[in-house]
């Protein structure tokens, strides 16, 4: 494995994790200007996982092609700590409960253990009494995580913590449904039909020269007889649909009506919106326990 040389990882060079360079690229980023690494750890069965203890936070650098870390903030929130055939500890991350194991600086969970936080279902924390004293010691400075609400700050007097999968199946079953928003409806104009010919052939059943009755139907659109037609030529000449006409009327009062079938659309939508506005703040707040 490739030494680190940065003088904060010295002691990783003992471990035998972080063989990408996307992921030593990734810790060697997160890690801060004085911050210095203790131990690293696997991470349950995650090949692309690692977790690198230090004294002010516990990282987790995860992905391969993408690796990034996520800093959890001291101290360790620890579920389960190395009993019998389990030598592993049990700890909650940003990815849920996950087991630590592995590490060669730290085979018997010393130093995770001396930094661990009281555990929320234990009244007493069953450490090892005769177990040597962390070498590694937590920063009193707060520490403020930036990778989501669930996780807890060091300095401050509140714990949010990740919450498990079946806590968070628990509250989404109190929640109940969560409330469809609506959607805004669009209004419909009334159908009209095709629309006809705008203009159409001006038909003549007497020449409008010689007064003649107009029998032939080439005629009657030429408006002239055949005699007059050699003198005089075509009179043929195109006028105004009057259906078209109708037509662009009846198309003006559908959409007439349609405007004001939209604005009754629009009022109904805004009273549902402010509704579903509240229950969904009451929706979340059973979702978070503050209901």
């Amino acid at each position: 494995m490739t030494k680190f040389e940065d003088s904060r990882l010295l002691a990783l060079n003992a471990e035998s994790g972080f063989l990408d360079n996307g992921m030593r690229a990734a810790l060697l980023g997160a890690l801060e200007d004085d911050e210095r690494a203790c131990a690293s750890y696997s991470v349950s069965a995650h090949i692309w996982v690692e977790a690198v203890l230090t004294d002010r936070a516990l990282l987790f650098v995860k992905g391969a092609v993408r690796a990034r870390a996520v800093r959890v903030p001291l101290p360790v929130d620890v579920v389960r700590e190395p009993s019998g055939s389990k030598s592993g500890a049990r700890v909650r991350t940003p990815f849920g409960e996950k087991t630590l194991w592995g590490s060669k600086l730290d085979p018997n969970m010393t130093m995770l253990l001396g930094l661990r936080g009281p555990a929320p279902d234990m009244e007493k924390p069953r450490g090892n009494p005769g177990a040597a004293q962390a070498p590694c010691i937590a920063d009193p400075r707060p520490v403020i995580s930036s990778s989501g609400p669930n996780l807890v700050e060091s300095g401050g007097t509140e714990d949010r913590r990740r919450l498990s999968w079946r806590e968070r199946l628990s509250r989404r079953w109190r929640a109940g449904r969560k409330p469809r928003k609506p959607r805004l409806q669009k209004a419909q104009p009334e159908s009209v039909g095709q629309a006809p010919n705008p203009t159409i052939w001006d038909v003549a059943y007497d020449c409008i020269k010689c007064g003649r009755p107009l029998t032939n139907p080439d005629s009657q659109r030429h408006r002239v007889g055949t005699e007059c037609i050699q003198r005089y030529g075509s009179q043929a000449r195109m006028i105004r649909n009057p259906a078209y006409s109708a037509w662009e009327n009846d198309k003006a009062r559908a959409e007439i009506d349609r405007i004001a079938r939209q604005v009754e659309l629009d009022s109904a939508y805004s009273k549902e919106l402010a509704t579903y506005d509240a229950a969904l703040a009451v929706w979340n707040a059973a979702r978070e326990d503050r209901a």
